[in-house]
């Protein structure tokens, strides 16, 4: 699995937008939450979808609980297609 967040897959073909869209789609089949907790943990997070985007520094220590609520389908090959509609 590829930390890469420019989406290349890695040795084995998967991308961390893979990993997204099995994470989504088990959601959605079980109609539960995902909930991850966070201890001290700081994240870079893009403020546009392009290699140039400055970040945002977000700090996270707690609990992040989301409700998926739709139908499943491949958000990698929309990620993919909004990121070249903004290049």
């Amino acid at each position: 699995m590829s930390n890469d967040p420019s989406g290349e897959p890695s040795a084995d073909g998967q991308t961390w937008l893979h990993l997204v869209d099995d994470v989504l789609d088990t959601a959605i089949d079980r109609e539960e939450d995902l909930e991850c907790t966070f201890e001290d943990v700081t994240v870079d997070v893009p403020l546009r979808m392009d290699s140039d985007s400055e970040f945002a520094r977000w700090h996270l220590d707690g609990t992040v609980r989301v409700h998926v609520d739709g139908m499943r389908g491949p958000l990698a090959d929309w990620l993919r297609w909004w990121s070249r509609q903004l290049s």
